[in-house]
Protein backbone atom coordinates (compact mmCIF):
# COMPACT_ATOMS: atom_id res chain seq x y z
CA UNK A 1 0.00 0.00 0.00
CA UNK A 2 3.14 2.48 1.07
CA UNK A 3 4.50 1.71 -2.34
CA UNK A 4 1.50 2.94 -4.32
CA UNK A 5 0.88 5.53 -2.31
CA UNK A 6 4.66 6.35 -3.35
CA UNK A 7 4.53 5.73 -6.90
CA UNK A 8 1.13 8.01 -6.93
CA UNK A 9 2.92 10.67 -5.31
CA UNK A 10 6.02 10.72 -7.73
CA UNK A 11 3.69 10.63 -10.89
CA UNK A 12 1.98 13.85 -9.17
CA UNK A 13 5.80 15.32 -8.47
CA UNK A 14 6.84 14.88 -11.80
CA UNK A 15 3.25 16.90 -13.59
CA UNK A 16 4.66 19.86 -11.80
CA UNK A 17 8.41 19.21 -12.71
CA UNK A 18 7.95 18.46 -16.47
CA UNK A 19 5.63 21.78 -16.80
CA UNK A 20 8.77 23.55 -15.10
CA UNK A 21 11.10 21.81 -17.67
CA UNK A 22 8.79 23.18 -20.20
CA UNK A 23 9.02 27.05 -19.72
CA UNK A 24 12.99 26.87 -19.00
CA UNK A 25 13.66 26.62 -22.84
CA UNK A 26 11.28 29.84 -23.45
CA UNK A 27 13.44 31.43 -20.70
CA UNK A 28 16.76 30.46 -22.21
CA UNK A 29 15.52 31.63 -25.70
CA UNK A 30 14.70 35.07 -23.99
CA UNK A 31 18.28 35.15 -22.06
CA UNK A 32 20.43 34.71 -25.33
CA UNK A 33 17.75 37.26 -27.27
CA UNK A 34 18.33 39.56 -24.42
CA UNK A 35 22.65 38.70 -24.13
CA UNK A 36 22.53 39.28 -28.19
CA UNK A 37 20.68 43.04 -28.12
CA UNK A 38 22.94 44.02 -25.55
CA UNK A 39 26.12 42.93 -27.39
CA UNK A 40 24.80 44.63 -30.65
CA UNK A 41 24.37 47.79 -28.08
CA UNK A 42 27.40 47.84 -26.98
CA UNK A 43 29.88 46.75 -30.07
CA UNK A 44 27.48 48.58 -32.99
CA UNK A 45 27.32 45.07 -35.34
CA UNK A 46 23.68 44.78 -35.96
CA UNK A 47 22.15 41.23 -35.86
CA UNK A 48 21.90 40.37 -39.20
CA UNK A 49 26.13 41.36 -39.51
CA UNK A 50 26.46 38.78 -36.06
CA UNK A 51 24.28 35.94 -37.99
CA UNK A 52 26.21 36.42 -41.01
CA UNK A 53 29.14 35.95 -39.30
CA UNK A 54 28.67 33.38 -37.09
CA UNK A 55 27.37 31.34 -40.15
CA UNK A 56 30.53 32.27 -42.27
CA UNK A 57 32.70 31.08 -38.91
CA UNK A 58 30.66 28.00 -38.73
CA UNK A 59 31.18 26.77 -42.74
CA UNK A 60 34.68 27.77 -42.13
CA UNK A 61 35.26 25.35 -39.34
CA UNK A 62 33.22 22.59 -40.73
CA UNK A 63 35.27 22.50 -43.43
CA UNK A 64 38.21 21.00 -40.85
CA UNK A 65 36.29 19.49 -38.16
CA UNK A 66 32.85 18.26 -37.38
CA UNK A 67 31.13 20.86 -34.71
CA UNK A 68 28.00 20.30 -32.74
CA UNK A 69 26.38 23.91 -34.59
CA UNK A 70 23.77 24.22 -31.97
CA UNK A 71 26.27 24.99 -28.90
CA UNK A 72 28.42 27.08 -30.94
CA UNK A 73 28.73 30.57 -29.58
CA UNK A 74 29.45 33.79 -30.60
CA UNK A 75 29.91 36.47 -28.16
CA UNK A 76 31.62 39.95 -28.98
CA UNK A 77 32.14 42.30 -26.22
CA UNK A 78 33.42 46.10 -26.36
CA UNK A 79 36.59 46.09 -23.72
CA UNK A 80 37.35 49.44 -21.85
CA UNK A 81 40.14 51.41 -23.99
CA UNK A 82 37.49 51.15 -27.04
CA UNK A 83 38.54 47.77 -28.21
CA UNK A 84 36.46 44.98 -29.27
CA UNK A 85 37.05 40.81 -28.11
CA UNK A 86 35.34 38.71 -30.27
CA UNK A 87 34.52 35.26 -28.14
CA UNK A 88 34.16 31.96 -29.89
CA UNK A 89 32.83 28.72 -28.14
CA UNK A 90 33.18 25.58 -30.97
CA UNK A 91 32.61 22.17 -29.39
CA UNK A 92 34.09 20.16 -31.45
CA UNK A 93 33.04 16.64 -31.89
CA UNK A 94 36.18 15.09 -34.26
CA UNK A 95 38.57 16.50 -36.55
CA UNK A 96 38.30 15.42 -40.17
CA UNK A 97 40.90 13.44 -42.21
CA UNK A 98 42.50 15.03 -45.06
CA UNK A 99 40.42 13.01 -47.23
CA UNK A 100 37.25 14.67 -45.95
CA UNK A 101 38.96 18.37 -46.05
CA UNK A 102 39.79 17.60 -49.82
CA UNK A 103 36.18 16.15 -50.32
CA UNK A 104 35.11 19.49 -48.64
CA UNK A 105 36.67 21.79 -50.37
CA UNK A 106 36.01 20.08 -53.84
CA UNK A 107 31.91 20.61 -53.07
CA UNK A 108 32.70 24.25 -51.96
CA UNK A 109 34.24 24.90 -55.35
CA UNK A 110 31.88 22.87 -57.18
CA UNK A 111 28.68 25.11 -55.97
CA UNK A 112 31.05 28.25 -55.95
CA UNK A 113 31.52 27.16 -60.21
CA UNK A 114 27.74 26.31 -60.31
CA UNK A 115 26.82 29.48 -59.03
CA UNK A 116 29.17 31.28 -61.57
CA UNK A 117 27.69 29.95 -63.85
CA UNK A 118 24.37 31.42 -63.29
CA UNK A 119 25.90 34.31 -62.76
CA UNK A 120 27.24 33.65 -66.27
CA UNK A 121 23.99 32.90 -68.01
CA UNK A 122 22.30 36.01 -66.30
CA UNK A 123 24.89 38.49 -67.69
CA UNK A 124 24.57 37.04 -70.92
CA UNK A 125 20.69 37.51 -71.16
CA UNK A 126 21.10 40.84 -69.33
CA UNK A 127 23.78 41.67 -72.17
CA UNK A 128 20.94 40.55 -75.25
CA UNK A 129 18.75 42.50 -73.15
CA UNK A 130 20.67 45.54 -73.14
CA UNK A 131 22.13 44.81 -77.11
CA UNK A 132 18.22 45.10 -78.26
CA UNK A 133 17.76 48.00 -75.68
CA UNK A 134 20.94 49.95 -77.35
CA UNK A 135 19.86 48.85 -80.84
CA UNK A 136 15.90 50.25 -80.22
CA UNK A 137 17.45 53.17 -79.44
CA UNK A 138 16.01 52.99 -75.38
CA UNK A 139 18.41 52.78 -72.21
CA UNK A 140 17.48 52.80 -68.35
CA UNK A 141 20.78 53.94 -66.92
CA UNK A 142 19.21 51.65 -64.07
CA UNK A 143 20.44 48.76 -66.43
CA UNK A 144 23.76 49.87 -66.63
CA UNK A 145 23.93 50.36 -62.65
CA UNK A 146 22.59 47.04 -62.45
CA UNK A 147 24.79 45.65 -65.17
CA UNK A 148 27.16 46.61 -63.43
CA UNK A 149 26.73 45.14 -59.97
CA UNK A 150 26.30 41.85 -61.52
CA UNK A 151 29.66 41.97 -63.37
CA UNK A 152 31.24 42.88 -59.97
CA UNK A 153 29.71 39.99 -58.62
CA UNK A 154 31.23 37.79 -60.78
CA UNK A 155 34.64 38.83 -60.34
CA UNK A 156 34.04 38.17 -56.24
CA UNK A 157 33.07 34.96 -57.39
CA UNK A 158 36.56 34.34 -59.63
CA UNK A 159 38.90 35.61 -57.15
CA UNK A 160 37.41 33.00 -54.30
CA UNK A 161 37.22 30.18 -56.88
CA UNK A 162 41.20 31.01 -56.69
CA UNK A 163 41.77 31.54 -53.41
CA UNK A 164 40.10 27.86 -52.90
CA UNK A 165 42.39 26.53 -56.03
CA UNK A 166 45.25 28.07 -53.55
CA UNK A 167 44.17 26.37 -50.63
CA UNK A 168 43.79 23.07 -52.47
CA UNK A 169 46.84 23.50 -54.30
CA UNK A 170 48.89 24.32 -51.09
CA UNK A 171 47.22 21.09 -48.87
CA UNK A 172 48.21 18.69 -51.68
CA UNK A 173 51.57 20.30 -51.76
CA UNK A 174 52.12 20.08 -47.73
CA UNK A 175 50.71 16.27 -48.30
CA UNK A 176 53.48 15.72 -51.11
CA UNK A 177 56.21 17.03 -48.73
CA UNK A 178 55.07 14.86 -46.01
CA UNK A 179 55.29 11.61 -47.85
CA UNK A 180 58.82 12.80 -49.50
CA UNK A 181 59.57 13.86 -45.85
CA UNK A 182 59.03 10.03 -44.61
CA UNK A 183 59.95 8.32 -47.45
CA UNK A 184 63.29 9.93 -47.23
CA UNK A 185 63.38 9.14 -43.31
CA UNK A 186 62.64 5.56 -44.31
CA UNK A 187 65.23 5.22 -46.92
CA UNK A 188 67.63 6.76 -44.25
CA UNK A 189 66.95 4.04 -41.48
CA UNK A 190 67.40 1.39 -43.99
CA UNK A 191 70.80 2.73 -45.08
CA UNK A 192 71.99 2.68 -40.87
CA UNK A 193 70.47 -1.00 -40.80
CA UNK A 194 72.76 -1.62 -43.71
CA UNK A 195 75.88 -0.56 -42.84
CA UNK A 196 75.09 -1.93 -39.11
Amino acid sequence: MRDLFQELYNKVLSLFNSSKEEINPTKSLAVNRLKTVLMQDRVGFSERAIQMLKEELIATVTKYMEIDTENFELQIDAMDNSKTVLNLSIPVLRPKTDDEIDANIKEQQLKTQKKAQEIVKELEGLIKERTQALIDGKIDPSLLEEATKKASLEEETEEVNSKEENVEANLSEQKNEEEAENSNKEESKESENAVS
